[in-house]
Order: C-alpha cells, then sequence, then structure tokens
C-alpha cells in the first residue's frame, strides 16, 4: 500500500513540475520575480499536502512567529529529505536557494528553478563557490530575498547533525542580515535514500533569528541552536 500511494506521490509530483516549469519558462519575460515567487510557493504548497493526503505526511510548525516577510534574512535549516525542500519555499517569505549547479540541469525542474534566481554552486571550485555565495547571496539579500542555505550541504540521515559549513554565517555577516534558524525530523518519512513515504507528522521549529558581532560567532550561535533543537525535536 505505501509503495502504491508514493508512487502515485510521485505522478502528481512530476506532473506539477512538468506544468510549473512551463509555465515559468514561457512566461519569464513578462512575469516579475516576485509572481514567480508567489507561484511557486503556491506549486510547492500543492506538493506538500499532496504528500500528505497520499502518503500520510503530517506536519506542524513550531516558532512561526519568528519569520518576518519586511526582513530578509539567511534561512539555515538541517537536510534530511526532499520534503524540506518544498516546505521551506512555502513560508511565505521570498526565497533564492543556494544549490548544486547540476540540479538546472534536470528537464523541467532545472528549468523552473532557473526561473528563480538561484544561487547555483559548482562545489569543485570551493573558492570561487564562497566568492559567487557572496556576491550573489548580498545581491539578493539587499533586494528584500532571504536566502536559504543546507550548512550541512548534503541530506544527512535523521538522528544527527552533519559538520555544517560556515557560508550561511559568512553570507549573514557580510550582508548584515540575521540567520532563521530551522530544524526539522522530516528524514524519517522521506528518507534520502528511498523513494517510499512513510505516514507520520514532521516536526518543524523555526528559532529566532540570530545576530552577532562576527561570522565566527553567528556561526557558532547557530550549529549549537541547531544541535540543541534538533535533539529536542527528535527525543518526542
Amino acid at each position: 500500500m505505501l509503495a502504491i500511494r508514493s508512487s502515485l506521490f510521485y505522478i502528481y509530483l512530476v506532473f506539477i513540475s512538468i506544468v510549473a516549469s512551463a509555465l515559468l519558462v514561457l512566461t519569464a519575460p513578462v512575469v516579475g520575480r516576485h509572481y514567480r515567487f508567489v507561484f511557486v510557493r503556491f506549486c510547492n504548497l500543492s506538493i506538500i499536502y499532496a504528500m500528505r493526503w497520499l502518503c500520510g505526511i503530517r506536519f506542524q510548525v513550531e516558532g512561526r512567529q519568528h519569520l518576518d516577510k519586511k526582513q530578509a534574512m539567511v534561512v539555515a535549516s538541517n537536510h534530511q529529505g526532499d520534503w524540506e525542500t518544498f516546505y521551506l519555499l512555502t513560508m511565505g517569505i521570498p526565497v533564492s536557494t543556494v544549490l548544486k549547479k547540476e540540479l538546472l540541469f534536470i528537464p523541467f525542474f532545472g528549468w523552473a528553478l532557473a526561473m528563480l534566481n538561484p544561487i547555483a554552486i559548482d562545489r569543485k571550485k570551493k573558492s570561487n563557490a564562497l566568492k559567487q555565495l557572496a556576491e550573489q547571496g548580498c545581491e539578493r539579500l539587499h533586494n528584500g530575498i532571504s536566502v536559504l542555505i543546507f550548512p550541512e550541504g548534503t541530506r544527512i540521515r535523521p538522528g544527527r547533525l552533519g559538520p555544517c559549513t560556515k557560508g550561511a554565517a559568512m553570507l549573514a555577516s557580510k550582508a548584515g542580515v540575521p540567520i532563521l534558524p530551522v530544524v526539522q525530523n522530516s528524514g524519517y518519512l522521506s528518507p534520502p535514500k528511498s523513494w517510499i513515504k512513510n505516514p507520520g507528522l514532521v516536526t518543524v521549529r523555526i528559532g529566532q533569528p540570530i545576530v552577532a558581532d562576527t561570522s565566527k560567532q553567528m556561526h557558532e550561535k547557530m550549529v549549537s541552536w541547531l544541535e540543541l533543537n534538533l535533539a529536542e525535536i527528535e527525543s518526542k
């Protein structure tokens, strides 16, 4: 039964990806970036709720009061599966995602991502990647667009926080904006190396924006908060 429900979800995911990508590509010359963000938020909401209705993956969100639609921030979240990649684009704030440039080459899905002006990083060239993150990230933030970063850099199995890079803190410090920390435990229900979706409840916790005098202090505060709060929601 789980396989059937998961298959139905992926059929819907492919359908909405093709339709949304086609619309984004065709309308990009005449539709502003703000409206593209709104459209993609709606599409991602439909995917989140399709996962709920078809696969039984429910979710609860703690700390919504920390979201500030008027303040651009660096959104830093742990990364366990695909669920949060959809959810984090539905929080009601314009978000530019930091991602591997290879993702932009995926038919339909990658084309749609490209229409949202992501920060596509070449991980093989680390020094250039940091420069690109700093330049493009500051441009997005100064224009009122938050930047989403997964500090772990890759999906980590649930139960622990993986090693975190300093890119989020570096960008936030350089741009003079806070870090909005987020933890979630979707990996139990939407595992990183399995296409089967398991029913259950995802807990998302949004923290108070983090500010500090230096990039190092900001990074330490971010990692400490992520570790502590991930452990807390894992123990529920």
